[in-house]
């Protein structure tokens, strides 16, 4: 049996545009700190780059399907390697954050080239298939792991509802998808967003509390956030997701912040000229272009606050 046999497994699921990735690179760097307090992160890129079984099992994986040895044995080996063989017995906590675990905003928002995958998770929907993708991530976890007695924690944040949408556009306009040819007002009217609303979601997660203990914790971006230091929001999520370790918590998080000069917005949106010269340009370049072109719109057209 591993040594690793964390008490609490936390799943921050975004969701796409309420800060996350503010919120994951100050958790990154403050990797080793938390460790010390017995906690695991993991983040995006750990997902999709040290544990690519994991991500292809979420995005693909058939939720009746249970996941296989080869999946828990890269989870295990990821875990030793982010925490050392001699701290694993010491983790009572891991804190995964990653705001694609609901689904992604490309698979939900736009319809070309839509994959006919094996598990039939292929209708348009923004998180439409939550429940199932939540449902992998906590098997993958319970397998590798070898237990089901652990205390699980959803949370998400939820955005009123049209400054959601309108940055939901905005960056599919910025990744540069077909849907960027439309008017606000026709991607409104051609995209579904019912799925994303914070009480459906709320339902749809609560059927796996059938065989698992959950705590389902939604919490408003627009409430905890003060956009003249982004720190509040951080001092925030870290209340909300873990209130009893807050006090020793907060501390460390803010301190890497003025020591790595972090305590900036990450995936800034862009002005209104901006997105207006994103839409015409969009047909000149190709994909591996766009990218150049999306840090030279993100450098010089960014909204002001």
């Amino acid at each position: 049996m591993s040594q690793l046999q964390p008490k609490r497994i936390i799943l921050h699921c975004g969701v796409h545009k309420t800060g996350s990735t503010y919120l994951q690179r100050n958790l990154q760097a403050s990797r080793d700190k938390l460790l010390d307090q017995g906690i695991l992160y993991f983040g995006p890129q750990t997902i999709k780059k040290r544990c690519p079984g994991l991500w292809k099992y979420l995005q693909w994986g058939r939720s009746d399907n249970k996941p296989k040895t080869l999946l828990r044995n890269q989870i295990l080996s990821v875990s030793t390697e982010l925490a050392g063989e001699e701290a694993l017995g010491n983790i009572h906590t891991i804190l995964v954050s990653f705001e694609s675990i609901f689904g992604t905003l490309r698979a939900g928002l736009t319809t070309k080239d839509r994959r006919n995958p094996a598990n039939k998770e292929n209708q348009p929907g923004l998180y439409r298939y939550s429940r199932r993708r939540v449902r992998r991530l906590m098997e993958a976890f319970e397998v590798a792991l070898s237990t089901k007695s652990i205390q699980w924690s959803i949370c998400f944040a939820n955005r009123e509802s049209d400054d959601f949408i309108r940055s939901c556009h905005v960056q599919l306009i910025k990744e540069g998808h077909e849907i960027a040819s439309l008017s606000h007002d026709d991607f409104v009217q051609n995209t579904d967003f019912a799925h994303a609303e914070k009480n459906k979601l709320i339902d749809e997660l609560s059927a796996l509390k059938k065989n698992r203990m959950i705590n389902i914790i939604p919490f408003s971006y627009d409430k905890n956030i003060d956009r003249s230091d982004p720190c509040v929001y951080l001092n925030n999520f870290i209340k909300i997701i873990m209130p009893e370790l807050a006090e020793q918590i907060q501390p460390i998080l803010i301190n890497d912040i003025e020591s790595n000069n972090s305590n900036k917005t990450f995936n800034p949106g862009i002005s209104d000229r901006g997105i207006e010269i994103a839409k015409e340009a969009r047909p000149i370049f190709t994909k591996q272009e766009w990218k150049l072109f999306r840090k030279f719109l993100q450098k010089n057209f960014t909204k002001g606050i």
